[in-house]
């Protein structure tokens, strides 16, 4: 069941995204082909969940004024390992959560961002994108804190998704 926060949020934020895009569209004189045109809201859809998902409840604050300082965790699993000793189950489910939050991005930036099919380059943005939201996590946030351990795993699901990009591309005959 869908949260009334959620059906809110995309109520305001697609539309705003549909009229950007239809201005981009007509600015550059484009005719949308329907298959690509597909992709890329199926992108802007993933990439609105993931704003979502990582940064709901939005209780936001101007950096290093408010009661919270800048909080980000530097050591690679300490949290993770941390978060709820003896419950393996939870730091896997949080594990394998974090990567298959970004697996959509790296099997959907290569279809529509030509530079990001070599596996350096998606990797990279893989990591710049994880990097913004932990980043904004750290600074803008309240009840969040951004973790190198969503960098890593965040950026091995950008991995995880070209790999199977690169796989459907193949059986495709691309």
């Amino acid at each position: 069941m869908l949260e009334t926060k959620l059906v809110i949020f995309f109520i305001i934020t697609f539309p705003v995204w549909l009229i950007g895009r239809t201005r981009f569209l007509r600015k550059r004189k484009r005719r949308p082909q329907f298959l690509g045109e597909i992709v890329v809201q199926m992108f802007a859809f993933y990439f609105l969940t993931v704003a979502y998902l990582t940064f709901e409840p939005f209780t936001f604050q101007i950096p290093f004024i408010g009661d919270r300082p800048f909080s980000f965790d530097t050591q690679l699993f300490y949290r993770l390992l941390h978060m709820a000793p003896g419950h393996i189950h939870l730091q896997l489910l949080y594990s394998i959560g974090n990567v298959l939050l970004f697996v959509p991005f790296g099997m959907l930036a290569p279809v529509i961002f030509t530079k990001l099919r070599h596996v350096v380059f998606l990797v990279f943005a893989s990591f710049m994108f994880s990097l913004t939201i932990e980043m904004t996590q750290a600074l803008f946030t309240l009840t969040r804190m951004g973790t190198v351990d969503d960098l890593f795993f965040n950026t091995l699901g950008g991995l995880l998704g070209y790999i199977i990009f690169r796989c459907a591309a193949k059986l495709g005959g691309k």
